[in-house]
């Protein structure tokens, strides 16, 4: 009987109004905490393109994790979720970290400090370049730099918000020539134009380079250098500088002898100004003063100041794609900072889903299909069965 109680009070416990209200609350947060985790924690990024193969399919799904720990924590060989100056996002892997210095040949050979190997279908060095990945607190020198590096310094700079100018000269040897010059030569079939000269990649540089030199008499290398300049708003530069305390002084002594000679010619004005009163009201209201024009606004205008000494305020990091043609990442886009972080990869979700749900989604695809083999040899001999009866009736009708 005591046994039959207990079985009673628990029913009763489970259907009473304040367990029900528990176990509500309890999936409202559990709710709210999945609602909190993929919104802030952890979040499904889909592969949009082949990228990233063999390592993630196209159109393929993987779990990135957005905490400060996940970030904070990058290395070598990393893959983590990017966001790009103009809204969109990809997925890359990090190739060099920074201090880093790696080699790139023409060949698609890759030499870092990690590793050595072969990357297959890279297309976009088309000259072999050594590439180092600056780290904060770093100085660089803009002339020291090489075609690649002053590329990536350049992204660097605009993606902070740095007002900057260039200036292209066209050098043979130790001797400047005339930079028209590159106006006769052709990227793609098409005429470069002077004005895109200075904002080219060092690519197509570097083939304006061998034009030219095709074209030119002598041995000597032909070069392209680049100048930098940062722009500054001129209006800083067109404020007056303080005046002295002296001429302060006398312009004061000035203005009070001045004040005083007013005084002197309003009291003796004052009786001639009240005889023209009435007049002067008539002619105000004929002829009124016109309101002048808003004056328009011209355009900022900047002053270049030579900037040759960049310091590095970021730490940078060098990503790539797994594919290594028609892939947009640092070979062409530059240096990432981790501002540009969204997430880093978890490998768990995908360990989970290869061990547990693939293989229990191909154990229940075997048993229908086993259940289904079970089915269909009772209808094919129902089938059979149906075949011979005509068969024999036919035969019957024919006798």
């Amino acid at each position: 009987m005591s046994r039959l109680s207990r079985k009673v009070k628990r029913l009763q416990r489970k259907n009473s109004q304040s367990h029900i209200f528990l176990l509500f609350l309890f999936l409202l947060f559990i709710c709210g905490a999945a609602f909190v985790a993929r919104l802030y924690a952890i979040a499904p990024v889909k592969i949009m393109d082949a990228s990233m193969t063999p390592k993630f399919k196209e159109q393929s799904i993987h779990w990135m994790c957005k905490l400060p720990q996940c970030l904070s924590k990058i290395k070598e060989q990393d893959i983590v979720w990017l966001s790009l100056k103009s809204g969109e996002t990809m997925v890359r892997r990090v190739l060099a970290m920074p201090g880093d210095s790696i080699e790139i040949t023409d060949k698609g050979r890759v030499r870092t400090p990690h590793r050595n190997y072969k990357w297959k279908g890279e297309d976009a060095f088309i000259q072999s370049q050594t590439i180092y990945v600056p780290k904060a607190g770093d100085t660089l020198y803009f002339d020291k730099l090489n075609e690649v590096e002053q590329d990536y310094i350049l992204a660097y700079l605009h993606t902070h918000g740095e007002k900057i100018a260039i200036k292209s000269t066209l050098w043979q040897g130790d001797r400047e020539i005339n930079i028209d010059r590159v106006g006769a030569t052709k990227i793609a079939n098409r005429q470069v134009s002077l004005k895109e000269v200075d904002y080219l990649p060092w690519q197509d540089r570097y083939l304006i380079e061998l034009q030219i030199r095709q074209a030119e008499p002598g041995n000597a290398p032909i070069k392209i250098k680049r100048e930098l300049f940062r722009l500054k708003p001129a209006k800083l530069e067109l404020t007056p500088p303080p005046t002295s305390s002296a001429d302060s002084i006398a312009g004061d002594s000035v203005k009070t002898d001045s004040v005083k000679v007013a005084h002197a010619d309003s009291s003796a004005t004052a009786k001639a100004d009240t005889t023209k009163k009435d007049s002067t009201k008539k002619d105000s209201a004929v002829a009124a003063p016109a309101k002048p024009a808003p004056a328009k606004e011209e355009p900022e205008k900047y002053l270049d100041e030579p900037l040759n000494m960049i310091v590095i305020e970021e730490d940078c990091y060098y990503m790539t794609c797994i594919k290594g043609s028609s892939c947009p990442d640092s070979r062409e886009l530059g240096y990432f900072t981790h501002k540009d972080f969204i997430g880093r990869y978890l490998e768990w979700p995908d360990r989970f889903k290869n061990r547990i749900i693939v293989p229990a989604k191909k154990f229940l695809d075997k048993s229908i299909e086993y259940v289904l083999s079970l089915l269909t040899p009772e209808e094919d001999s129902e089938e059979n069965t149906s075949d011979n009866e005509e068969v024999e009736n036919k035969s019957d009708s024919t006798k």
